[in-house]
């Protein structure tokens, strides 16, 4: 009815290197993605959001996308080639890199995700979740296909809870050279989640979206509702033939609650598991950890020698940093053209942040999170200062002062020639953290740098307009689809300036938190590695409070 375990591939090879995996398996380390740590990288700050390496613009109709602004990894840092190319495998088949089979079978199995059921959520949590149904997707070797709701079942007039671009308007020009009128929605542009994210062809295999004769939306949709953790501890495979090609199509339907629920009681156990193999002709086989999580890494667009690597860590933080570096290079979180190109004029026309020079950045999440998930953090916090009332719950704020962020720099060496820290500041409460930014001292003759210790800083906000609401589903504008698409398109310009900066200073409670550190992280050199080297690279970030590692997405 189900699998527990990825299917096994029908690739066979001609070694596994398993004597290096073992030694591999030694290996057991996080390092600093740090100007002071890795050899490569010069002593002075020099991370800008512009890409230093010549970036090709992409056509898209009659203008040219910038790379800049279409994915949160710099355009240097994806490889778009990883699953282009063929290699030779043992016994004389053909092994493909991509890690999995590359004919007529390679769309019988497939992972059906529905995004809708988790569409009223933030940005952070939706794309998490996206992130997770491609973990569990190329761990048990399945096609991810995204499926969208038909207008008639969306819950969002503008079929997308992202708002809508002017494509998604259907037009007619009534006479020659005036404005277009809006006759209706543009039935063919893409709905719901779709239309933020540009779905890999690597991640879905270009398969259609199985057995379109027999299953409709709502039947797919009640069997996503029918994967219920709490009733079935295992998510249920459907199988349906294909009437086009007379295929079987093995399909789970999950949601974002669903993805959430079986990643932590289901699949989380098996990606971690690493128990030796028993023999070498048991590790061979393809149920084998060693091979399964050798494929897992091929899928994910690892070459062969990176993923004896990853098959080779026993840390559990190492092994979901190695797979997010994995899923960063390879591009997997890439935005739609039109997003790319609101996100480039936002960022270019309306911020005031300097886009060649290094700079800074502050995540500061209050808002809703304040009653829930970081309360407990907010009251340990002035606990430990000695102020707060067991008996009464006062403190002096219900919130975590910006002072605190700032003390991460604490151990951050000031810049002997006295320059100023450039720090962008992203937060759903600019009002209050700008009144506790001008209660600091001031630089003398000049009221806009910011003096913190021996630290002085130039802050710059997000210029978003604060009446419209912060969250993608707050605000008085909620329902407006180009208002709606405007605090979407500055959220994302927000979550590209915070994840390409120099430094990060923020904490893992919130979603963007654990977002911006996913694509924060790189594989080290696989040679410096064998050498003794630590394996996962993560660009410098600071944990203001919480958690010190998220772990997955």
């Amino acid at each position: 009815f189900t699998t527990t375990r990825p299917r096994p591939s029908r690739l066979r090879y001609a070694t596994l290197g398993i004597g290096l995996a073992l030694v591999i398996c030694a290996i057991s380390y996080t390092i600093i993605w740090d100007h002071g740590l890795v050899a490569q990288l010069s002593s002075g700050r020099q991370l800008a959001y512009l890409d230093t390496y010549r970036t090709s613009p992409l056509p898209y109709g009659r203008i040219m996308i910038n790379q800049n602004y279409q994915a949160l990894l710099q355009p240097s840092g994806i490889d778009s080639s990883l699953f282009r190319t063929k290699q030779q495998g043992g016994g004389g088949d053909m092994m493909y890199d991509k890690g999995y089979a590359d004919d007529d079978s390679a769309c019988d199995n497939a992972l059906l995700f529905l995004p809708q059921s988790f569409a009223h959520n933030g940005h952070g949590s939706q794309l998490n979740n996206y992130l997770l149904a491609a973990m569990i997707a190329t761990f048990t070797n399945r096609a991810m296909i995204v499926l969208e709701p038909p207008a008639s079942l969306n819950d969002f007039k503008s079929n997308s809870q992202f708002g809508c671009p002017s494509e998604a308007w259907k037009t007619v020009m009534v006479r020659a050279g005036g404005v277009p009128k809006r006759i209706g929605w543009n039935a063919d542009f893409p709905a719901g989640l779709s239309r933020l994210v540009k779905h890999p062809a690597w991640l879905s295999r270009q398969c259609p979206v199985p057995c379109q004769e027999s299953h409709g939306y709502e039947d797919w949709d009640e069997l996503r509702r029918a994967n219920n953790i709490t009733l079935v501890p295992t998510p249920q495979e459907v199988t349906c033939t294909n009437a086009n090609n007379g295929r079987q199509s093995n399909v789970i339907a999950m949601g974002g609650r669903q993805i959430r629920d079986y990643f932590a009681g289901h699949y989380k156990e098996y990606m971690l598991d690493r128990s030796p193999p028993a023999s070498l002709e048991a590790a061979m086989k393809s149920s084998s950890t060693l091979k399964m999580n050798f494929e897992w890494a091929l899928r994910l667009g690892a070459a062969p020698h990176e993923a004896r690597i990853f098959g080779g860590l026993q840390d559990r933080h190492e092994i979901w940093d190695y797979a997010s570096a994995f899923m960063g290079r390879a591009g997997i979180l890439r935005f739609q053209p039109w997003i790319a190109r609101d996100v480039e004029e936002y960022i270019t026309q309306h911020t005031e942040l300097p886009l060649d020079v290094p700079y800074d950045a502050i995540h500061v999440r209050r808002g809703d999170k304040l009653e829930s998930d970081a309360k407990h953090h907010v009251i340990t916090y002035w606990s430990r200062l000695g102020m707060y009332n067991n008996e009464t719950g006062s403190m002096p704020r219900d919130y975590i002062p910006f002072t605190h962020y700032l003390s991460m720099f604490d151990d951050v060496e000031c810049n002997a020639e006295g320059e100023p820290r450039l720090v962008y500041v992203a937060t759903d409460d600019p009002t209050e953290v700008q009144k506790e930014i001008n209660a600091l001292p001031k630089e003398e003759g000049n009221p806009l740098l910011t003096k913190y210790l021996c630290h002085k800083f130039q802050f710059v906000f997000s210029p978003f307009e604060q009446s419209l609401g912060f969250h993608i589903e707050t605000g008085p504008s909620k329902g407006d689809c180009e208002e709606r698409y405007t605090r979407n398109v500055a959220s994302i310009a927000d979550l590209m300036i915070l994840t390409k900066s120099d430094m990060f200073v923020g904490e893992y409670n919130s979603n963007w938190g654990r977002l911006v550190r996913t694509f924060r992280l790189k594989m080290n050199d696989s040679a410096k590695i064998m050498n003794g080297a630590r394996p996962v690279l993560e660009r410098r970030m600071k944990v203001a409070w919480g958690h010190q590692h998220p772990g997955p997405p």
